[in-house]
């Protein structure tokens, strides 16, 4: 699987909710801890998302911290040697 697969997986899981108070779409990936994000339009908040999904990928393995698997998926990671 790619890095690409982990993320969509991730993004389908993607919750959305209109936020009154500040007239943004609110967005969170309630699988991953600390996925949250807004935006004017459902589709910029999903961008949002994306990006810090991949930074939040990028932390974790940098760091040796597991990253879940999603639907399956696994994010693929390399070893070095």
């Amino acid at each position: 699987m790619s890095l690409s697969s982990y993320m969509n997986a991730a993004l389908e899981q993607a919750v959305y909710h209109f936020n009154t108070e500040d007239g943004l779409i609110h967005g969170e990936i309630p699988e991953l801890e600390g996925m949250k994000a807004k935006g004017k339009t459902v589709l910029e908040c999903r961008e949002h998302l994306s990006e810090l999904l991949e930074d939040w990928i990028y932390f974790h393995i940098s760091r040796g911290i597991p990253v879940p698997v999603i639907n399956g998926i696994e994010v693929p990671v390399r070893e070095t040697f």
